[in-house]
């Protein structure tokens, strides 16, 4: 494993353990076997590693809305969105800690959301992919024209935001199939629509 792999992984382990606002860049070196100065060869600073980690937390999302374009008019758009919406759970669930950790500190908050701005990030994002999908299959004649492409994708997204945001609150870890079946759930509201 390379040096970056090798900060960014245990990076990861520290976050996960003391929050973003606790975590230090000397612990992340101690934990990944290197000098301090090594982190900063890599990543600029503590939130560019946290950015690092948290995208590596969340590739089974950005990889299903990187393909959703690519599948408007082929398979049904009621499987497409539940194949975002399992990625979702999923990544959400397991990156629940990290996100909320950008809360804990007001200045960590806007040096993020500046970062996020000057990199045209940013949590929206996968809303407004989700709705380009869905407009692009109303082009297409397969979604109804009373659609609202962006509360559809809102209520997709959120609703699998919300549910891993409780169960990790309460401390519940939900199968593959609990987690399939509040996608089925979700989508049944949205179906009218999307039929």
């Amino acid at each position: 494993m390379d040096l970056k792999s090798r900060i960014a992984e245990a990076a990861e382990r520290v976050l996960l353990t003391n929050g973003l606002a606790k975590t230090t860049t000397k612990e992340i070196a101690k934990a990944a076997g290197c000098s301090e100065g090594s982190l900063y060869n890599h990543f600029k600073s503590k939130e560019d590693l946290f950015l690092h980690v948290l995208r590596n937390q969340l590739k089974n999302l950005m990889a299903a809305l990187t393909s959703l374009q690519s599948l408007a008019g082929t398979s049904p758009v009621r499987d497409n969105l539940k194949r975002v919406a399992l990625a979702a759970l999923g990544d959400f669930n397991a990156s629940m800690s990290l996100i909320c950790s950008i809360f804990s500190d007001p200045n960590i908050l806007y040096r993020h959301r500046e970062g996020f701005t000057e990199r045209n990030e940013g949590p929206h994002r996968a809303n407004e992919a989700v709705e380009a999908y869905l407009l692009k299959e109303k082009q297409l004649g397969r979604i109804g024209d009373r659609v609202d492409a962006r509360a559809a994708a809102d209520l997709l997204l959120g609703s699998c935001f919300q549910h891993a945001f409780q169960l990790n609150f309460l401390g519940r870890e939900e199968s593959l199939e609990e987690q399939a079946q509040f996608a089925d759930r979700v989508l049944d509201l949205l179906s009218p629509g999307l039929e």
